[in-house]
């Protein structure tokens, strides 16, 4: 094959006609914002708080145990699965640690093509940090920082769905002031605020007019943006007996307004191309645009289980509650506004755990989770590959002195192949057939998990 460029380098200059034309082109599709709706429907697609971006893993404890840990809540990350519990601990306690979270995935297609892609290697390690302090027998508080939101995907730059995703990547900071209270030796409740940060960085490729002799190479947009989103959090924990507990947490939805400064650049022509390079620089998207998106409510209930001074068993069952989420709609600094159907389902997570206690100092733990995701098979992108998946961990727990505690725990997400034969979501190259997004996802993803923990 001979490359676009040096086919452009056999031509002296550029007749008026082809100018004409670049300039109909140009006014008819980018000029009319179509390239920044198809990148900003992208980057604010909801798949970034799909099951698949919304992190769970707040502590190597409770990672162990698949998760399930809003009933037993018996270290400092009480503070984010129930702050009912802060009552229960001790003096001060601190625990800081993270999660190296490495995933995968493929794309075959899109149909009726064979052509498989593949994710590029990335990591990604989101923090934990809580410190609680017991006031008196009645009442104790609680910070957290954590990630509850995050993770992102990278494509190689030539790939079939360039100008859907190269990359896209998210950061979610949230900051958790909480007050426990116990209304009796059984009960007790807890209520807090949540201050969430979140930054985004998107790119991808630029489909040109194919109208220069052998076409006019992509493009590159990218855009980054910001905001900051309160919320609250309210939970309960109940002691029917020295054996069962049962416990719920409800943290309310965070209403980000995203504002996203966007970059463009042009493909670097031969000089006698001069004039095509300045009419795409001028008709790309450039400014700003805002989105507002809504980080859905998520209840959370669970139970636990003293079978022996050695066994103990834990559950939780979470329901997001993603059905609020009909439309995506962006808004132009120009005060137009464009929207996109999301329909997203309600979904849920069902986990299950269990610690076994070898000694005083040392303990092994284990789990499974089911987790539904809420993105119907139309509505997939290559933003996130994501499908239901399941998971299994392992874990322990080491007393390093009577104050010191080590944490560690891995979780192997597996995702059931998924294959898209009715797919709503096109190839957003505005030059080409329209290109369904049919075709075969793959992903996978291995985690680990680990904390200090500090008893004052």
């Amino acid at each position: 094959l001979i490359s676009p460029l040096l086919l452009l380098n056999t031509f002296d200059n550029i007749p008026a006609l082809l100018h004409k034309k670049i300039s109909l082109y140009l006014g008819g599709c980018v000029g009319k914002k179509l390239t920044l709706v198809l990148l900003l429907t992208v980057f604010l697609s909801g798949n970034y708080f799909a099951s698949g971006f919304q992190i769970n893993e707040h502590g190597a404890k409770a990672m162990s145990l698949a998760g399930a840990f809003t009933a037993l809540a018996n270290d400092a990350s009480a503070v984010q699965f129930n702050p009912a519990a802060l009552i229960y601990l001790s003096g001060t306690q601190i625990s800081f640690g993270s999660t190296y979270i490495r995933p995968s995935g493929s794309f075959e297609g899109p149909s009726p093509a064979t052509t498989k892609s593949d994710l590029k290697n990335k990591y990604f390690t989101p923090i934990n940090f809580y410190i609680t302090h017991k006031i008196n027998d009645d009442m104790a508080i609680g910070f957290g920082v954590n990630n509850p939101f995050g993770l992102g995907t990278e494509w190689e730059e030539g790939w079939v769905g360039r100008y859907n995703a190269v990359k896209t990547e998210i950061r979610v900071f949230n900051f958790t002031p909480v007050f426990s209270y116990k209304l009796s030796d059984q009960l007790s409740i807890g209520v807090g605020a949540n201050i969430a940060y979140s930054d985004v960085e998107i790119r991808r490729a630029i489909a040109n007019p194919p109208l220069l002799p052998g076409g006019i190479p992509d493009g590159k947009i990218e855009l980054e943006g910001d905001d900051l989103a309160f919320g609250f959090n309210l939970s309960i924990l109940y002691r029917a007996s020295d054996q069962w507990s049962v416990g719920a947490s409800y943290k309310h939805e965070l209403a980000f307004e995203y504002e996203g400064d966007i970059t463009s650049t042009p493909p670097d022509l031969p000089a006698p191309y001069d004039p095509v390079e300045a009419q795409l620089a001028a008709a790309y998207p450039k400014g700003t645009a805002t989105a507002p998106l809504t980080a859905p409510s998520v209840f959370t209930v669970g139970a636990a289980y003293e079978a022996t001074d050695n066994l103990t068993l834990s559950s939780d069952f979470q329901y997001t509650m993603w059905s609020s989420y009909d439309e995506l709609r962006i808004n132009f600094e120009d005060g137009t506004s464009s929207a996109s159907i999301r329909d997203y389902e309600n979904s849920f997570i069902i986990r299950l755990g269990a610690e076994y206690k070898l000694s005083d100092s040392f303990a092994l733990r284990g789990g499974f989770l089911f987790d539904k995701n809420p993105i119907k098979d139309e509505r997939v992108d290559f933003t996130l590959p994501d499908n239901d998946r399941y998971g299994f961990n392992l874990g322990f727990g080491y007393k390093i002195s009577e104050s010191i505690t080590f944490d560690l725990a891995y979780l192997l997400l597996i995702f059931p192949e998924r294959e898209i034969t009715n797919s709503k979501e096109y190839i957003a190259n505005p030059y080409a057939a329209p290109t369904p997004l049919n075709g075969t996802y793959n992903p996978s993803a291995n985690l680990i998990g680990a904390n200090f923990s500090f008893n004052l």
